[in-house]
């Protein structure tokens, strides 16, 4: 069970996911978080069984003691009280908390240690990092942690190779639409429940005279993201990694996401030049003061929009897909906990990640970071506007193409730039998927 929050929280909520800001990501000029990673959308198998000659856990022998290292992802304020709940516990043990900022920083503060083998015994894997960590051996198997048992499927599936589960990453963060419940009640429109209701509530807006949508320079391609999801990944849960091996490619996937984008968007001037010369916190501010009706938002706009205008009344809708029924989030998994496969103090940080992934530690890592939990069991707040979207993150309903890019900073960039040459009218929208597969056909070669 979990509660609704009903005092909608101050900034300090959400402050981890601020604190993250993925290059080319969803809602890019509110900030995206990268405190996080999707696996390919649609689970391609149940999450694997605790495998028997996985490593036991630390409960024999001597208790731990000694310095614990770990290189960490969120801050020293983040996770002080979580370094206390341990110590309670492990009073022999100390932690030296080695922070860098994500994530650019952090990725090359872990490339740099574990080049000169002073890789700490517990670190944080991303998705910026995944690749290595997983093709590398540098973790250990932690598939034993009961916390498993609990934990929503793609949670554990994106962090795992050949059945075994190498991070321990409790939550996830989604985005979507959040719509003004007032603009839509003062113009009689029923909140949208499907593709067709939403592209009306546009339509009825704005011959109503109402801005329906603020966008702004760095997330035009939200709403392509969206489509990608519920018209490709929705019936071919394996398509990126098939386009990212050859097989496919970004025309077969992107080519009616990019139409439709335009059909609904573009060409009834929802999306158009105005954009281009806005940032986030104008968007948020247009939002927060009833100007527009939707914008995309994240776990962690709540804050801003709620400190803008603590009356504003406003929920969450996914993106809709053209078939009744299918809708899902943008959204990726949080970063995980890991345990050097070469920890100096293997007994320690056994202990540690035992303490991290029990309730009580997760428990104090929510109400630290506002993030959502995808583990059972735990009672946390949840804003009321994020209620309405997180039955799609205990679905596994989201999506983010960055994470499962082979390329994601180039490809990224490609959609940034590109949805803004398609306003400027210097390239169609065909080009830019064009362009898309010339890039990556083009990095391939350089390999």
């Amino acid at each position: 069970s979990r509660r609704v929050m009903n005092m909608k929280k101050s900034s300090k909520f959400f402050a981890a996911a601020l604190a993250a800001v993925l290059a080319f990501s969803v809602t890019g000029c509110a900030g995206a978080d990268s405190s996080g990673e999707a696996s390919s959308a649609a689970p391609s198998a149940a999450a694997p069984e605790t495998s028997a000659e996985s490593t036991a856990p630390v409960t024999e022998g001597d208790a731990p003691s000694g310095t614990l290292t770990f290189l960490s992802w969120q801050n020293e304020t983040v996770m002080q009280p979580l370094l206390d709940g341990f110590k309670e516990k492990y009073p022999d043990v100390s932690v030296d908390l080695i922070y860098a900022p994500p994530v650019q920083d952090y990725v090359e503060k872990f490339q740099i240690m574990y080049s000169t083998g002073d890789l700490p015994d517990v670190f944080v894997t991303a998705a910026e990092n995944k690749g290595e960590v997983l093709d590398n051996d540098i973790a250990m198997d932690i598939s034993y942690l009961p916390a498993f048992e609990k934990m929503s499927d793609k949670n554990k599936e994106t962090y795992t190779k050949d059945g075994k589960i190498y991070a321990f990453a409790p939550d996830a963060w989604i985005a979507g639409i959040f719509y003004n419940k007032k603009i839509l009640e003062d113009n009689g429109i029923a909140v949208p429940t499907n593709r067709e209701e939403y592209l009306a509530s546009m339509a009825t807006l704005k011959a109503n005279g109402i801005q329906p949508w603020a966008f702004c320079s760095t997330n035009l391609y939200d709403p392509i993201q969206g489509y990608v999801a519920t018209e490709t990944i929705n019936k071919n849960g394996s398509y990126d990694s098939q386009v990212n091996n050859g097989e496919l490619t970004y025309a077969d996937g992107w080519s009616e996401p990019v139409s439709l984008w335009a059909a609904d968007y573009l060409e009834p001037g929802y999306i158009n030049q105005d954009a281009l010369g806005l940032t986030g916190d104008q968007v948020n501010e247009m939002f927060a003061f009833e100007e527009c009706a939707y914008m995309i938002g994240a776990t962690w706009s709540v804050a801003t929009l709620d400190e803008l205008n603590p009356d504003l009344e406003y929920g969450m809708l996914p993106w809709f897909g053209t078939e009744d029924g299918v809708a899902w989030m943008t959204g990726a998994t949080g970063v995980g906990w890991s345990i050097n496969a070469k920890a100096k103090n293997m007994p320690a940080a056994k202990a540690f990640l035992e303490y991290l992934s029990s309730d009580e530690s997760l428990k104090i890592f929510q109400e630290q970071t506002g993030g959502l939990l995808a583990v059972d069991g735990i009672d946390f707040p949840i804003h009321p506007t994020i209620e309405e979207g997180y039955p799609y993150l205990l679905e596994g309903k989201f999506y983010l193409p960055a994470v499962e890019w082979k390329y994601s900073d180039a490809l990224g960039n490609e959609m940034l730039i590109g949805t803004q040459e398609i306003l400027t009218g210097n390239i169609t929208p065909e080009q830019l998927v064009e362009n898309m597969d010339k890039k990556r056909t083009e990095l391939d070669a350089e390999q």
